[in-house]
């Protein structure tokens, strides 16, 4: 066989063998929901995908231990740390089973980290939920 011949037959090999591998490959179970631990709680985003500029933000509060408080408030405080951007923390308002709700003002495309406080009998738990708008 030739030289060119021999090299077709390897890079289709190879292509067939990537394939194989990438089809094959385990697939990841996660549903890529942003969560989180503060303290005794588990802190999940809840909703779809967010976007830059004003964008309701829902997260669900869960027990991680036993049967954690149930908070007194709960605030969140977006952060772009790459470009120095922040935010003042946002009041939430309670949504009912576990899920607490605001509008934040995630003022450009890119990685967010949202900081959720837990303020409950007397401390203070903080969560950091990155997140990546769309434009």
């Amino acid at each position: 066989m030739s030289r060119h011949r021999l090299l077709v037959i390897a890079a289709i090999a190879a292509v067939v063998v990537g394939a194989g591998v990438w089809l094959l490959w385990p697939k990841s179970t996660d549903d890529g929901a942003a969560t989180a631990t503060a303290g005794p709680y588990r802190v999940q985003l809840i909703g779809e995908s967010l976007k830059a500029g004003i964008s309701p933000v829902t997260v669900e509060i869960t027990g991680n231990e036993s049967q954690p408080p149930t908070p007194d408030s709960v605030s969140f405080e977006p952060a772009m740390p790459q470009m120095g951007h922040a935010t003042t923390p946002v009041a939430t308002v309670a949504q009912g089973d576990g899920r607490y709700r605001a509008d934040v003002d995630l003022s450009m495309a890119g990685q967010w980290d949202i900081t959720v406080r837990i303020a409950a009998s007397g401390a203070v738990h903080e969560a950091v939920l990155s997140v990546t708008t769309n434009g």
